[in-house]
C-alpha cells in the first residue's frame, strides 16, 4: 500500500480520563498487602503472580439465603439496582445472594475469592451454592446491564479486549498452557470482554471464555466443568463477533464503530469478514506476522507516532475484494511499528484515529482495574457456569462504582 503520514499541527489534548477507579468518595475496600494483588490480564504476564489454591468442591446442593444483611446494605447496592439487572433470576433468595455477593465484591479487602469474601460479609456456603451451583442464566443480566450502561453513557465505541489470566493448577476451569511471544508458555485462561466506551469511561457489559481443545472436546473435562452441551470449542474471532452480536445496539441515527484487538490470537481476514457482513465500521489490530508485512510509511522525526495508509484492496473470504486502510502506531524510538490495524473507516482523519486509540486505551484500564480491584482474575472455581456467574457479577460491581449508580435514586 501507498502510504501518507498524518500530519496536524500539535496532537490533541491528552484524554486522561476518570481521576480513580472508583469514582466518588474513594475506594469502598482497603488495597491489599504487598504481594497479594491480583494480576494484571495483560498478553504476555512478565512473571507467575501470587498462588490461587482452588476452593475446595464448587458444587452444594440446593440454594441458601446468606446472612448478615444489615440496614446499611441498600446504600452500596441499591435494590432498584437489583431488581434492574437481576429481574430475571427467578427466586427472591437468589436475588439476595446477588446483593450479597456484590456488596462483597465492593468492600472486601485482597482477594475477592468466595472463601476470603464471606470472612467478613456473609457465610461462604450460601455464596458458593449462589455462584457455582444454582442454575441461573447469566445472559439476561448482562443485557440488562448493557441497557442500563448505554442509558447513562454517551457511548463512543464498542471495545472488544483479551484477557489473558494467569493461573496455577489444571482444574479451574478453562486453563490451559499458552505460548508466549519470548518462547515460554503461561498457564492461563483466555477471556474475551465487550466493553461499552466513552470518553474516559468504558464498562465491560459481556463476557466469553475461550476453550482449548481439552476443555472443549474432551468429554472428561466437560463433564467436571459442566460445560454446556451447546459451548464447543471456537476460535477467538467467532468468539468476539458473537460478542457483538450480543452488544446493545446504537441508538437511531448513531454510529458505533468497533476496536477489536485479538492480539494475533486469530484469523485477521475471517474476524474483517464477519464484521463486514454486520456492517459495522471498524478497527482491527494485526498478528505479529501481518503486522511485519504491513507496507507503512515511518513517522517523522517529530510529531505524532501514526501514520496512515492510503486505501488499498482486501480479498476476504466470502467478500471477495474491499478496500481497506492501514493505521500504524509506532514505538517510541519511531523504529518499529507497535501495532497495525486494519480499517474500513476511508475517510477519518487525524484526530478521528487518534481519538478512537484513545477510546480502545480507555477500556484497557477498564480491564486492569476489574481484574486488579474488583475480583476477576481471582475466580477459583472450577465450572463454566461458575466463571460466568463470577464475571456477570464482576461487571455490575463495577457498573456500581463507575457510574456512581449507589447515589442515585430510581431510575
Amino acid at each position: 500500500m501507498a502510504s501518507q503520514q498524518l500530519t496536524e499541527e500539535r496532537p490533541p489534548p491528552k484524554d486522561t480520563g476518570p481521576p480513580s477507579r472508583h469514582p466518588g468518595p474513594g475506594p469502598r475496600h482497603t488495597p491489599p498487602p504487598p504481594g497479594d494483588t491480583a494480576p494484571a490480564p495483560v498478553p504476555v504476564p512478565a512473571s507467575v503472580p501470587r498462588h490461587i489454591a482452588p476452593a475446595p468442591g464448587d458444587a452444594v446442593p440446593g440454594d441458601a439465603v446468606p446472612g448478615g444483611s444489615g440496614p446499611g446494605d441498600g446504600g452500596l447496592v441499591p435494590p432498584w439496582f437489583t431488581q434492574t439487572v437481576f429481574a430475571t433470576l427467578p427466586r427472591s433468595d437468589q436475588r439476595r445472594c446477588a446483593t450479597a455477593y456484590l456488596r462483597a465484591l465492593l468492600t472486601s479487602p485482597g482477594r475477592k475469592t468466595v472463601r476470603a469474601m464471606t470472612n467478613s460479609t456473609t457465610d461462604l456456603q450460601a455464596l458458593q451454592q449462589f455462584v457455582n451451583a444454582s442454575p441461573w442464566d447469566w445472559q439476561p443480566p448482562r443485557q440488562a446491564l448493557g441497557r442500563l450502561a448505554a442509558q447513562r453513557m454517551n457511548l463512543r465505541a464498542t471495545v472488544v479486549e483479551l484477557a489473558l489470566v494467569p493461573k496455577y493448577g489444571e482444574q479451574i476451569v478453562g486453563v490451559h498452557r499458552r505460548p508466549t511471544p519470548t518462547g515460554g508458555s503461561v498457564n492461563c485462561q483466555v477471556a474475551l470482554g465487550t466493553f461499552l466506551t466513552e470518553r474516559g469511561r468504558s464498562l465491560p457489559v459481556d463476557w466469553r471464555l475461550y476453550l482449548n481443545r481439552a476443555w472443549g472436546e474432551d468429554e472428561a473435562h466437560r463433564r467436571r466443568a459442566r460445560v454446556p452441551d451447546t459451548v464447543r470449542r471456537r476460535p477467538l474471532e467467532d468468539l468476539a463477533l458473537e460478542l457483538l452480536d450480543h452488544a446493545p445496539r446504537p441508538r437511531p441515527g448513531r454510529t458505533r464503530p468497533v476496536i477489536l484487538d485479538l492480539r494475533g490470537n486469530a484469523d485477521t481476514r475471517r474476524a474483517a469478514a464477519g464484521l463486514l457482513e454486520r456492517g459495522t465500521d471498524f478497527l482491527l489490530s494485526l498478528g505479529p506476522g501481518e503486522r511485519s508485512r504491513a507496507n507503512v510509511l515511518k513517522p517523522p522525526v517529530r510529531g505524532p507516532l501514526v501514520t496512515l495508509a492510503s486505501p488499498a484492496r482486501l480479498d476476504l473470504p466470502g467478500h471477495g475484494p474491499g478496500r481497506f486502510r492501514l493505521l500504524a502506531q509506532w514505538s517510541p524510538a519511531r523504529d518499529r511499528p507497535r501495532q497495525v490495524w486494519l480499517t474500513n473507516l476511508l475517510d477519518g482523519s487525524a484526530n478521528d484515529f487518534l481519538a478512537l486509540l484513545r477510546l480502545r486505551n480507555t477500556a484497557g484500564e477498564a480491564l486492569t482495574a476489574i481484574s486488579e480491584d474488583y475480583g476477576m482474575a481471582d475466580f477459583t472455581g472450577r465450572s463454566f457456569p461458575g466463571w460466568n456467574h463470577h464475571m456477570t457479577l464482576v461487571s455490575a460491581a463495577y457498573a456500581l462504582d463507575t457510574l456512581q449508580l449507589a447515589e442515585e435514586d430510581p431510575p
